[in-house]
């Protein structure tokens, strides 16, 4: 009696007693109603939920059989607002029954003839479901039933939800199911299947490095080249990524061996002007790095065009970024196979200049013995832009006091004379740095003493004809200014507005250095014209309050 006074029971949903037995879990009162005449077993919710659909996800395929006979419909399709707000749309009972596994509802539907190829309302098949979540018995249902085996999500909800083209093997390969991903392919699946943006189905396992699923995807032909494409890959900056260029950023190399192995690119361009053999060479990893060369790489392949340019990358080669990470294996496997030594970036600047700079003696060595220009300079707008021209390999290890490098180059021919667009002679740079060691093996070696900077931009700069002495009384660098003096430099040599060391050492308070120019022959009372003005050292020393000064030169009998 209690059952027939249930039979008007209604949910918020307006679900019907069978259907809330059934969601309740009830199997003996669910199996009483299903069989009650007085029961509609095909009165939907307000959702369109209906008796079979939930019976089918619950998992009793008994009951569902009992529904089915008393003329169930096999395939109710829930639709409307609410349907949709309960994310149930378009879910038909086989599509329920798949999504928790129940193989044996999935049988009993489908020997009813339910729709095995039927999509809810965002494109979602049964056997899509079933190859994402593994369960095998379902695809092999569903396959046996007539289910279109690339069947995939399209359409604008779709694509919202990211799934617009991914195949049951997409999903099966996302995932790794190894099993039904051999399944799949063994009944035909496209090994080459693509979703809306272009990303592959050996792309993903390839990304995380599933190697069963790789090679069960090459070896039934699966395209190594495809690549994703569009906005949504610009944003997620993965447009132009091929499987290998996916394996090799996520660090799978077994993968990328296998790719390799398989035909893939080394040498494929990504949006970025990146490749895979860059790739490898800027993760520095020897191993693949040789492979990528046995696979064809281009040894000298560099970025170039308006996005490289953007990324500062341009002419970046794969020796220049194994120089810049100071990897000396690789450098050298790389020299050993053919890489150029003197390419240069968009700035001009080569191998040798970045490990002169950054103190890479054996590095140094290597490229020199390879070949590398040791005077080498950047050239171009970008290297006058950034004051580059004429930064030599030498001029950078003298500014950064790399005595060990700068000795090397210069047993190597480097000339220790050569200047800047600014002038500047290695010896300048070194003075300017402080670098006393570098001084003495620079004018050892031949260093003009008195080479002053001559050129339109120091002019422009107004340090046209500074000496290096003028430079070092300047910074105050006595130690300098002693050895300087001693290797003969011109203690009353004037710079283009008139100012000589003693000038300047005055000005600035050098009190030492000013002693030092006095003893060794400078005129103290040498004038130069300032804003209407004739001044001595006197003068400059008196004008900024160095009494000290004031006091050396008054020694020296300087005119007041």
């Amino acid at each position: 009696m209690k059952i027939f006074l249930l039979l008007g029971y209604q949910s918020v949903d307006n679900l019907t007693v069978l259907s809330v037995a059934a969601g309740k879990k009830h199997k003996s009162i669910t199996e009483i109603l299903a069989k009650c005449p007085e029961v509609d077993v095909n009165k939907a919710s307000l959702s369109g939920i209906t008796p079979l659909l939930m019976v089918a996800e619950v998992g009793w395929p008994d009951i569902l059989d009992i529904l089915l006979q008393r003329c169930a419909i096999v395939d109710p399709i829930p639709s409307g607002k609410r349907a949709e707000e309960y994310k149930i749309a378009g879910s038909t009972p086989l599509i329920g029954a798949t999504k928790y596994n129940n193989s044996e509802c999935v049988k009993c539907l489908l020997e009813y003839h339910a729709n095995p190829n039927h999509q809810n309302h965002f494109g979602i098949s049964a056997l899509m479901l079933a190859a994402e979540q593994g369960y095998f018995e379902c695809v092999k249902l569903l396959i046996q039933a007539g289910a279109d085996i690339d069947l995939a999500p399209s359409g604008p909800l779709a694509l919202i939800m990211n799934i617009y083209g991914q195949t049951p093997l997409f999903c099966a390969a996302k995932e790794g199911r190894t099993d039904i991903v051999k399944y799949l392919l063994d009944r035909g699946a496209n090994p080459s299947v693509q979703n809306h943006y272009g990303i592959s189905a050996l792309w993903i396992p390839s990304q995380r490095g599933m190697l069963k699923v790789v090679e069960l995807l090459l070896n039934a032909g699966a395209e190594t080249h495809v690549a994703p494409f569009g906005n949504q890959t610009d944003k997620l900056n993965i447009t132009g990524w091929t499987p290998l260029y996916a394996a090799m950023k996520s660090r799978k190399f077994d993968a990328v061996k296998l790719l390799l192995k398989y035909g893939a690119d080394p040498n494929a361009i990504t949006k970025y002007c990146s490749t895979p053999f860059l790739l490898a060479s800027e993760i520095c990893d020897l191993d693949i790095i040789e492979a990528c060369i046995e696979a064809g790489a281009d040894l000298d392949f560099a970025p170039s065009g308006y996005d490289a340019d953007n990324l500062n990358i341009t002419g970046q080669t794969a020796l220049f970024m194994a120089t810049l990470k100071d990897r000396i294996n690789i450098v050298k496997f790389l020299i050993e196979k053919g890489a150029q030594v003197n390419i240069q970036n968009r700035y001009g600047v080569s191998p040798l200049l970045l490990c002169s700079e950054s103190g890479n003696r054996e590095l140094v060595q290597i490229l020199i013995e390879a070949g590398a220009n040791v005077n080498i300079t950047p050239q171009g707008e970008l290297a006058e832009e950034n004051f580059l021209v004429g930064q030599t390999p030498l001029f950078v290890a003298a500014k950064k006091g790399h005595v060990e490098i700068c000795e090397y180059l210069i047993q190597n021919g480097a000339d220790v004379n050569a200047v800047t667009m600014t002038g500047a002679s290695p010896l300048y740079t070194a003075i300017e740095e402080d670098h006393l060691e570098v001084v003495v093996l620079l004018i050892r070696c031949g260093a003009d003493v008195n080479q002053s900077l001559k050129v339109q931009i120091a002019h422009d700069l107004q340090i046209e004809n500074q000496t290096p002495l003028f430079c070092a009384c300047a910074k105050g660098f006595q130690d300098i200014v002693e050895y300087l003096i001693e290797q003969g430099a011109d203690v009353n040599g004037i710079e283009n507005a008139g100012q000589s060391c003693l000038h300047i050492a005055a000005a600035m308070g050098y009190a030492d250095i000013v002693r030092i120019l006095c003893e060794r022959g400078a005129n103290i009372d040498q004038q130069f014209h300032f804003e209407g003005q004739n001044l001595t050292a006197y003068d400059l020393a008196k004008f900024q309050q160095h009494d000290d000064v004031c006091q050396i030169l008054k020694s020296f009998n300087a005119r007041q």
